[in-house]
């Protein structure tokens, strides 16, 4: 069985986010434009990972009072998306030539070669080739 997935964030601004993460290799997939011209949806990607950035309405009138709970709780809190791949040296040097809040430097760990990014939301972004995986 293949299966793909991808995850959504909710962020305060989705060009800076869009920004942040075509500095480490991303390329945007979808740009979506509300009716002030303002970007509030986009997809960036790399490989066949792909994560959303959803911005969060400035104005919340007439939004269901369920989203305005959710989206208003802390960004990022407790929140870590992996995005595995074999460029992972490739991509840290990115990180790090962007000046990318890295979280934890590029290192081998038990289950493979990781180093973890803070997005511009406080959502932890880890980069890993797991062990064995990619030979």
């Amino acid at each position: 069985m293949k299966a793909e997935m991808s995850v959504m964030l909710n962020v305060k601004d989705v060009e800076r986010s869009m920004n942040f993460y075509k500095a480490l290799g991303f390329d945007v997939r979808w740009e979506m434009k509300g009716e002030d011209e303002q970007l509030n949806y986009a997809g960036v990607g790399i490989g066949e990972a792909v994560i959303a950035l959803g911005g969060i309405p400035k104005n919340r009138r007439g939004m269901a009072k369920d989203y305005a709970d959710w989206v208003s709780t802390p960004l990022g809190a407790g929140v870590m998306v992996t995005v595995e791949l074999n460029e992972v040296e490739e991509i840290y040097k990115l990180a790090k030539k962007s000046k990318a809040p890295i979280d934890s430097p590029l290192s081998e760990r038990l289950y493979g070669t990781a180093f973890m990014v803070n997005d511009p939301d406080g959502y932890v972004i880890r980069f890993l080739r797991p062990k064995g995986v990619y030979a």
